[in-house]
């Protein structure tokens, strides 16, 4: 039997089916605003080998300044055919690895793309994939990606794909044929997914940041699980990721080459947008997927930099010790304590949320680990972060300081007359290094994460303040933050790492 079904349509050219509507249709308009786009998502600094992508597929208005980010990316990747796969068929293609048009190019208003006929032909005869030009026809998930690839990487040939049956097994068997077909061409596979689907704006927000833990996880079975529905109990929501398919796809191939960090490089939903309805949305995340051991053409990201330059100099922290301090500009303090505290403002009073950093400030492009710290009256009033630095400082930053506000169970929600009495506090951590033993530890320097099994726990450096005695600190740490016997560090099985943090707060 012929994997090959035209579905009607026998044209060379597969037309652009949705410009004028999902982006511009004039060619001028759609150069000038996808530049627009890649200029607003500042500088880009993967800090390793880019081996994969996932970015949003809705109306340019909605999630491109999403997407915008992956392209900047790719731009500095040496790339001979990208994979754009598109939506999962799921339940309704059983069987179905992989279903791909045979055209010979794709068209936009910026011109014509090729598609890698060699690839294509080579992959027709592979049990499970199918040639179906009629299902790509009007589709919009891979057209919408294709005007900022015309821009950052003219010339370079696409391989269009939906999912058929979404599996783990399913996706490996993808990997394998997509390598066998490359030959020596240099693949690059893109994701192109959406996340939840018409919940509520707040019920959105969380089903985003439990899908991309997934995502940031490598936690491809729990991927294929979330696109079955499984954990969504969210009212009015339709699915958690439109296109898991996809993704685990873009991971396996990622992972088999190196990767082994998922950087996430920006995440909102179409409530963000002006006007948009904060009742029902579509939920975006741009991510790319990377192998840090190795670097693009012979750059160094921030922390590379710093790393050479520990080794290089006589006075620099020991290799035992954390990474060494750091700074941020007084612009860019400035700016995050603003966003911190307009973030909270926006949730308290209900209003539409939407920021973009400053082009000018691109160190706050850089990935990092934050803390935000709440006080009131000089009490405690919240305080949540991250010990891995997956996203931009900014977007950590604006993440945390919501959650600290709204989400530490420990408090009741910050409330909209409260605002005049907090003060945001921001630490950015330097990366964790693992030490031998508490022996390690430097009072008031340090902050320290605890781990065993399941449990865990960290304090930051500023908590010697309430605890300056190593082991009351240490002891404090194990039984109030981690659930462990208060002398659980001693022990033998129980990790410690340290750290250092660079913190500033607001001025009152």
């Amino acid at each position: 039997m012929s994997n090959s079904m035209t579905g009607g349509n026998s044209a060379a050219v597969r037309p652009a089916a949705v410009a004028g509507s999902f982006y511009p249709g004039k060619a001028d308009a759609l150069r000038k605003e996808v530049q627009r786009l890649l200029d607003g998502a500042g500088d880009i600094h993967p800090g390793g080998k880019v081996l994969g992508a996932m970015a949003p597929h809705a109306g340019y208005v909605y999630s491109a300044r999403f997407s915008a980010p992956v392209f900047k990316a790719l731009g500095a990747c040496e790339i001979d055919t990208v994979v754009i796969i598109g939506h999962d068929l799921g339940a309704n293609a059983p069987g179905i690895l992989a279903v791909l048009s045979d055209v010979d190019a794709y068209e936009t208003p910026l011109g014509q793309v090729p598609v890698d006929v060699a690839m294509v032909k080579a992959l027709r005869d592979v049990p499970g994939i199918m040639i179906h030009n009629g299902i790509h026809a009007r589709e919009h998930s891979i057209e919408v990606q294709l005007p900022f690839l015309q821009v950052v990487k003219p010339g370079v040939k696409i391989v269009p794909a939906f999912m058929g049956e979404v599996s783990v097994e399913n996706c490996r068997r993808f990997v394998e044929a997509l390598e066998k077909a490359a030959g020596g061409s240099r693949l690059f596979i893109l994701a192109s997914t959406d996340l939840s689907h018409y919940p509520a704006y707040d019920d959105a927000i969380a089903l985003d940041k439990t899908t991309m833990a997934l995502v940031s996880a490598m936690d491809l079975q729990g991927l294929c699980d979330c696109q079955t529905g499984k954990g969504v109990d969210a009212p009015n929501t339709q699915t958690a990721i439109c296109a898991a398919g996809g993704v685990i796809t873009a991971l396996t191939f990622a992972q088999k080459h190196g990767a082994n960090e998922v950087k996430i490089l920006a995440r909102g939903n179409s409530g963000d947008a002006r006007g948009g309805d904060l009742a029902s949305v579509v939920g975006y995340a741009s991510a790319i997927f990377v192998d840090t051991r190795t670097t693009n053409a012979g750059k160094q990201s921030a922390g590379d930099a710093a790393a050479a330059a520990a080794k290089a100099t006589p006075n620099a922290t020991p290799a035992a010790g954390p990474a060494p301090e750091f700074a941020l500009s007084a612009a860019a303090q400035a700016e995050l304590l603003s966003l911190a505290r307009n973030r909270i403002s926006a949730e308290t009073r209900r209003e539409t949320w939407a920021y973009r950093p400053p082009v000018a400030l691109t160190e706050l492009q850089e990935p990092a680990a934050v803390f935000v710290t709440l006080t009131k009256d000089g009490q405690l009033r919240g305080c949540i972060g991250t010990t891995m630095a997956r996203e931009p400082l900014w977007a950590a930053v604006e993440d945390a300081a919501c959650a600290a506000a709204f989400e530490d169970n420990r408090f009741t929600p910050v409330q909209e007359d409260e605002l005049k009495r907090l003060r945001v506090e921001i630490s950015v951590l330097s990366p964790m290094q693992p030490v031998a033993s508490a022996d390690a530890v430097q009072p008031f320097k340090h902050g320290v994460l605890i781990r065993a099994g399941y449990h865990s726990g960290l304090f930051l450096p500023q908590v010697w303040e309430q605890l300056p005695d190593k082991e009351q600190f240490l002891s404090v740490l194990c039984e109030h933050k981690a659930g462990l016997p208060g002398n659980a560090w001693r022990r033998q099985d129980v990790k410690l790492f340290i750290f250092t943090v660079f913190a500033f707060h607001e001025q009152q």
